[in-house]
């Protein structure tokens, strides 16, 4: 076989490894396990939107920033649709001009503030005790349009189930007020 034939031969089949391993894992990553998405490349607003749009029995958010109304209308949604939702936020929520906390409880949907001195920085939600939604990405208009974000979808209950014990400290504790009626008529 001439030298020519052997490389275009070794080209091809090295060609043909490579678009299997790409399959392989980007098929296994987001089907089973995990999907990740870049703001301004992938959309993670509407992965977010989609997995609320999924959840049929339950949704605990612990965001630090949340004004982004689409997403605050798929939260809306679901629990108007039976879902149990529990949605856990900074104490800089209660007085930020664009948050969505008031809209959510306004909609009867429970909504806690944090009065930790401290920042509540998490940004993670549970969707049905299985799916994991985590990273960088504040749902906030900024983040789906200007910011660089991260979002990653983790479809494991086991690691949902660490997400949901450290939301059920937060909820659970003392510095977890209720938004007050006075907050949410505002």
């Amino acid at each position: 076989m001439p030298r020519r034939n052997i490389v275009l031969v070794g080209l091809s089949i090295g060609l043909v490894l490579v678009v299997a391993l790409l399959v392989s894992y980007g098929g296994h990553a987001q089907q089973t396990d995990i999907a990740v998405y870049f703001s301004r490349a992938d959309d993670p607003q509407a992965a977010i939107i989609q997995s609320l749009n999924r959840a049929q029995h339950s949704i605990h958010i612990a965001m630090y920033y949340f004004t982004d109304p689409d997403i605050a209308n798929a939260v809306v949604q679901a629990y108007r649709r039976g879902v149990a939702v529990y949605v856990y936020l900074d104490r800089s929520q209660v007085n930020q001009k664009y948050s969505q906390s008031r809209h959510l409880a306004q909609q009867g949907v429970p909504v806690r503030i944090s009065s930790n001195r401290y920042i509540m920085h998490n940004k993670f939600a549970i969707i049905d005790d299985t799916v994991v939604l985590s990273g960088s990405y504040n749902w906030t208009q900024a983040a789906a349009e200007r910011n660089d974000e991260n979002l990653v979808c983790i479809y494991r209950p086991d690691i949902a189930q660490r997400y949901k014990n450290r939301f059920r400290y937060f909820w659970t504790q003392a510095f977890s007020p209720e938004l007050t009626a006075a907050v949410r008529t505002q």
